[in-house]
């Protein structure tokens, strides 16, 4: 038994094995990562996360317009400065010139506590330097300007997210705060919490004496600079792991990594390790009893009928999560297969699993003209994309905690 997976051939599409889908469907290369990481523009939103810190935008027109419907999108746009760069401009390399004199007349003008310029690919193709124009506002005005190169096309050793994170430890740096608080931090780029996040009362419930505070949703700068004070960083996703460890690393302030799950056994460990942090016990055998009913009675609701798992990053998690709780996941819909993915894929063909596998890129007209009418519940805009008469399940970007996500799933697909 073994699921199975697609790709197309030069004149049809060729079946294979789960075992050989390692080395059909290529494993994500850094530029395919960097891509994903600066999902359209959407990078600019979390370097504007932080209240104080302007962004500017400097590059093609075309670009920075999407730069600023993602920043309006989040009601952003106030602290975002679109500094478009001419094609006669950039030929003559007139455009640091014009750069520095909108930088000059920014900090002037308002009261940053500190500046991003967003560069595009342009000038990253270029080789631009900005360090001198940089250097001379940061002087002039006493506050610190710092250059985001977005993009898989710079650096090509850290992710856009990683050379982010970077910047926002270095203006921790540069911060005078001293003492501690009893500030816990939930660190992540996926938003604030819900009021009924299943970990904010967690956090309510034991941390009483103390704050909660979210990246995502900071007051002011002063909170921002107060991170190298705190007691406790919960890390919600990669960026807020890698901000939870540039903190640790300067400032010895523990942290929890608390990723989204639909693994039982990682569900598990995330409610171990944040009750080991915050050095407490949880009975959680409520929880599990709870979810494993769920499992059950929606498994039974669903008897026989086939589902479709599309969701982009995680889909071999979340369709091994659903299969071991008795669900029938027959097709899996792929981008690329990642490391963690491996992993998945190995343990379905453990289980037995008999799915099978499409490379989204390969999928031919005749196979979605179909409509795979064999589907009855698709989960996520991918699957759904594809299988047009299946019953539609979304899932949300935002971070659930612990049990959360899978339920929230499987309570839609009832």
């Amino acid at each position: 038994m073994s699921c199975a997976g697609y790709k197309q051939g030069s004149n049809s599409i060729e079946k294979i094995s789960l075992s050989a889908v390692t080395d059909t469907i290529p494993l994500d290369s850094f530029f395919d990562r960097g891509i994903a990481d600066d999902d359209c523009g959407e990078l600019v939103n979390l370097a504007l996360a932080v209240p104080g810190i302007d962004v500017v935008a400097a590059g093609p027109a075309s670009c920075s317009r999407v730069l600023y419907f993602r920043a309006a999108k989040k009601r952003l746009e106030e602290r975002l400065f679109l500094h478009p760069i001419s094609s006669n401009d950039f030929t003559a390399g007139n455009h640091l010139q014009n750069l520095e004199e909108s930088l000059t007349d920014l900090a002037a003008s308002r009261r940053s506590r500190a500046i991003i310029v967003y560069v595009t690919c342009a000038d990253i193709l270029a080789g631009t330097d900005f360090a001198s124009i940089t250097g001379r506002v940061e002087c002039q005005h006493g506050i610190p300007v710092k250059v985001f190169e977005r993009g898989p096309l710079s650096r090509r050793r850290t992710l856009p997210k990683e050379r982010l994170c970077d910047i926002f430890i270095d203006l921790l740096q540069r911060g005078n705060r001293s003492g501690s608080n009893n500030c816990i931090h939930l660190l992540g780029d996926a938003g604030k919490l819900a009021e009924t996040s299943g970990l904010r009362k967690m956090l309510m419930h034991y941390c009483s004496d103390g704050e909660i505070r979210e990246f995502a949703a900071l007051d002011s700068y002063e909170q921002f600079e107060e991170m190298t004070t705190g007691k406790l960083n919960i890390a919600l996703d990669r960026f807020g792991y890698d901000l939870a460890v540039g903190i640790q690393k300067n400032w010895n302030i523990p942290f929890v990594f608390l990723p989204a799950c639909y693994n039982m056994k990682e569900i598990k460990g995330s409610y171990g390790a944040l009750m080991k942090a915050l050095h407490t016990t949880w009975d959680f055998s409520q929880d599990s009893k709870a979810y494993h009913q769920l499992a059950a009675q929606t498994a039974a609701t669903l008897a026989g009928k086939q589902i479709a798992v599309g969701i982009g990053a995680r889909s071999f998690e979340l369709a091994y999560a659903l299969t071991l709780a008795g669900f029938s996941v027959s097709t899996i819909f792929a981008d690329t297969v990642n490391k963690n993915d491996r992993a998945y894929i190995n343990a379905l063909l453990a289980i037995g699993s008999q799915a099978q596998v499409y490379l989204i890129s390969n999928v031919t007209s005749e196979t979605q003209a179909g409509g795979f009418a064999e589907i009855d519940v698709a989960i996520g805009e991918k699957a759904a994309f594809y299988c047009a008469k299946a019953k539609e399940i979304l899932v949300s970007a935002d971070y659930r905690f612990g049990y959360e996500g899978i339920t929230e799933i499987m309570e839609a697909m009832r």
